[in-house]
């Protein structure tokens, strides 16, 4: 797959220049499809530069409205979009991760959607899991496909989602980090929310469950 999109934030992300920083926001698959352009618009011109779509949820699959949202993100004036995935091993049409890996990438390029990096969401959800061992090597299949396809990777969790998905694996400690931690302080002053998994340089911070205007039903972020 040949990427169609290689944005500064992914570059920015893998050097982590602290002294930059801006504000964004993500969005589920299910709210992507009540989020209208103005609203898009709103975010923007209120300070939002980034946004992360989610493009896949486990057994849910691919978002219905993903290729709009992404559009209307972009067509908004963000200065970039990623998108983010959740998988596991458990969830209908997810096995191998390997298929599924490919099925979304594949899904992306025929659809002319532009990102500049794809997230794996890794956390907690009723049957989703296995062990922690099983668990850290079925996601690095699923990262190692993308990373084969061309596909700029990085790893969305927490610090506990982490240690009860995965226990202490350190196996992507050289991707971007972007972790989650609802302090509504946008900054990385809290390091013990982000020492997990051997990361110590976080690239992005989910430090909102809610945006307080324009459409709320999003997070907020720090980069």
């Amino acid at each position: 797959m040949k990427l169609l999109f290689v944005s500064l934030f992914v570059i920015f992300a893998l050097l982590y220049i602290e002294t930059e920083s801006t504000l964004g926001l993500d969005i589920s698959t299910t709210d992507c499809g009540e989020i209208t352009l103005d609203q898009w618009k709103c975010h923007v011109n209120e300070g939002k530069e980034f946004a992360i779509v989610e493009a896949f949820r486990g057994g849910y699959q691919i978002g219905e409205h993903l290729v709009e949202c992404v559009a209307n993100a972009w067509k908004a004036g963000m200065k970039h979009v990623d998108v983010y995935v959740f998988m596991c091993p458990n969830c209908r049409g997810n096995n191998p991760p390997e298929t599924a890996v490919k099925t979304i990438v594949n899904y992306l390029s025929e659809h002319n959607v532009k990102y500049g990096m794809m997230w794996f969401d890794i956390e907690l959800c009723t049957g989703c899991w296995n062990s922690a061992s099983e668990n850290a090597q079925w996601i690095k299949r699923a990262v190692d496909q993308a990373k084969s396809m061309g596909v700029n990777v990085g790893i969305y969790s927490s610090h506990y989602e982490w240690g009860a998905t995965v226990g202490s694996y350190e196996g992507f400690k050289d991707l971007p980090q972007w972790y989650a931690h609802y302090d509504n302080n946008p900054s990385f002053s809290d390091s013990w929310a982000y020492q997990y998994g051997g990361w110590t340089k976080p690239s992005i911070k989910q430090y909102n469950d809610h945006s307080t205007n324009c459409y709320t039903n999003v997070d907020v972020d720090y980069y």
